[in-house]
């Protein structure tokens, strides 16, 4: 018997693994769908490390972000993984932005974050391209990295610290109280961490845990800016965000190789894995999507409606560059490029009020624990988040 089997080898699972052995010095086993970690929104991400600007001062994300932001560039730098460390300009497209502008100064300050009010003259010491109404805000410890290049380093550290994976292991079933039925066998656990990502609600409720969420796909479409452009991006160029929902917008970004992307959007999906078309697409998925999208529009709260049709329309190429130009100076339809593989976000919905939940969400359950709701930024706060997690379970049943 294992003491944990921790579902899913994403950079939550993954990180959530190490903390178990170093912790407890437990034997501990990762099991995994996939050929090998970080598949899908872990190693599909844009690689940006969030310094803590949006989030309300006191929620688990505002605690998080910070610490996690300062102990990732370290982990890169001490694994001489590459980081673009040119930080990030919020910009805002309107007179109407700029109250959103300073209470994300507002923000940034209550949670620590280095950031500063800079005019359009400053501005282009710092982004030349970006364009803004007035101010913007800099916010300098913004990185990027190639999240890929985290997973391996993260993977090899779990390894040789004695943590066993399984991989191409799919969970199937929970079987007793202490059993996981999987595509490669059955497996004993003393205790179960289930970081699922898109299929975390689906484990949960077989141990009868948060009945009361369900997850939704959102596609996250990037392209690249083609390398001949007039706009040139040193770090990230951001607009202010709707602050009533979870979505940042399309942002250019800056990677450390130096490609620039641009996006993504979030598409509603009929399929948790819909990464292409149709392909992935299904009838369980798709009319929860369609169901929850129905009540989301009926109610409008947050002004819902007016965020769909806004994402809807970057569907096209065009949409997606009237999205983008307000952001850049010298940005031109031809510079968008087809784009790296899209990620899927796994958005926690309250079915109770189909609210979208912004805040981390983890649940306990009989001799098990359930990441339910870990989007952005949990990559830039994964060890931090590991450490809180750990730190909830019950390991006395």
């Amino acid at each position: 018997m294992w003491d944990f089997v921790v579902v899913g080898a994403g950079v939550i699972g993954v990180s959530i693994a190490r903390e178990l052995r170093r912790r407890h010095r437990a034997r501990v086993m990762v099991i995994e769908k996939e050929p090998s970690p970080g598949r899908h929104a872990s190693g599909r991400n844009s690689g940006v490390l969030h310094a803590g600007v949006y989030y309300k001062a006191g929620t688990l994300k505002a605690r998080l972000c910070v610490d996690g932001n300062r102990r990732m560039r370290e982990y890169c730098l001490a694994k001489s993984i590459p980081l673009n460390e040119n930080g990030k300009v919020i910009v805002a497209r309107s007179h109407e932005e700029l109250r959103s502008l300073r209470e994300l100064y507002i923000r940034s300050q209550s949670n620590g974050v280095c950031v500063e009010l800079v005019d359009t003259v400053a501005l282009k010491d710092i982004e030349p391209c970006a364009k803004t109404v007035e101010q913007a805000l800099y916010v300098k410890d913004t990185a990027v990295v190639n999240p890929q290049r985290v997973m391996e380093a993260l993977m090899a550290d779990a390894v040789q610290e004695g943590i066993e994976f399984r991989f191409d292991c799919a969970w199937r079933a929970r079987e007793g109280q202490d059993v996981a039925n999987t595509s490669r066998g059955h497996i004993a656990y003393g205790h179960l961490v289930n970081c699922a990502g898109l299929f975390a609600d689906k484990i949960a409720h077989q141990f009868d845990v948060g009945r009361q969420y369900r997850i939704l796909p959102f596609r996250g479409q990037f392209y690249r800016l083609r390398p001949g452009s007039k706009v040139q991006v040193r770090g990230n160029i951001y607009p202010v965000p709707d602050l009533r929902n979870p979505f940042l917008g399309v942002h250019f970004t800056c990677r450390p190789e130096g490609e620039v992307t641009v996006g993504p959007s979030a598409l509603p999906l009929l399929g948790r894995e819909q990464y292409r078309g149709l392909a992935g697409a299904n009838a369980s998925d798709g009319l929860a999507m369609i169901k929850y999208l129905l009540r989301l529009f009926g109610r409008n709260r947050d002004h819902f409606r007016s965020i769909a049709w806004r994402e809807l329309a970057k569907i096209s190429r065009s949409g997606f560059y009237r999205e983008a130009e307000g952001l850049a100076v010298g940005f031109e339809p031809g510079d968008l490029l087809p784009g790296k593989e899209p990620g899927i976000r796994a958005q926690l919905v309250d079915t109770r009020t189909a609210e979208l939940l912004s805040d981390f969400v983890i649940e306990p359950g009989p001799r098990s624990t359930h990441v339910l709701n870990a989007v952005s930024p949990a990559f830039t706060s994964s060890a931090p988040f590991a450490e809180y997690v750990v730190s909830l379970m019950n390991l006395r049943e």
